[in-house]
């Protein structure tokens, strides 16, 4: 959990920095999939990722939206849902490309949700949002690639 604060720090330097041009990929979210689905899959393991992504969120949105709870809510909705599905498909098909429709499907709900949310209708906002998704590939294609090296007791 101390890495995903890190990242939630750096998505933040990065939305300092990127101001007006671009809203920042949802780095926070993908290292909460990627937490949830590489360790044990216990309730109360899980609840606390659940309880760190509506932190992460709620203080994303008292940093920079004017309505809190969007980003938390968010990304608990998108840990639970991921829970599930993981929890309930076969060890046989927990793989990289599970993972990466997972993490990936996270990723664009959120930024449509924060796109609807707060954006203005009009060409820069349509901008800012396909810089967000294009920018957030790599970020999730590392990810899988972590994921396809991972130790043999990551639960998959």
């Amino acid at each position: 959990m101390i890495l995903s604060a890190v990242i939630w720090l750096f998505q933040d330097l990065i939305q300092v920095l990127a101001m007006g041009f671009m809203l920042v990929p949802e780095f926070f979210l993908l290292m909460l999939v990627y937490g949830v689905v590489t360790g044990s899959l216990r309730p109360g393991r899980v609840s606390a990722w659940i309880w760190f992504g509506l932190y992460g969120g709620m203080m994303w949105d008292l940093r920079w939206a004017s309505s809190p709870g969007v980003s938390g809510l968010i990304n608990v909705i998108a840990v639970a849902v991921i829970y599930m599905v993981w929890n309930r498909t076969p060890l046989a098909g927990r793989g990289s490309l599970l993972f990466a429709m997972l993490a990936g499907a996270a990723h664009f709900l959120s930024g449509i949700a924060h796109y609807l949310a707060w954006a203005a209708p009009g060409g820069a906002a349509v901008r800012m949002f396909m810089i967000q998704q294009l920018l957030g590939v790599p970020a999730l294609i590392l990810l899988c690639v972590v994921y396809a090296f991972r130790k043999t007791g990551a639960h998959v």
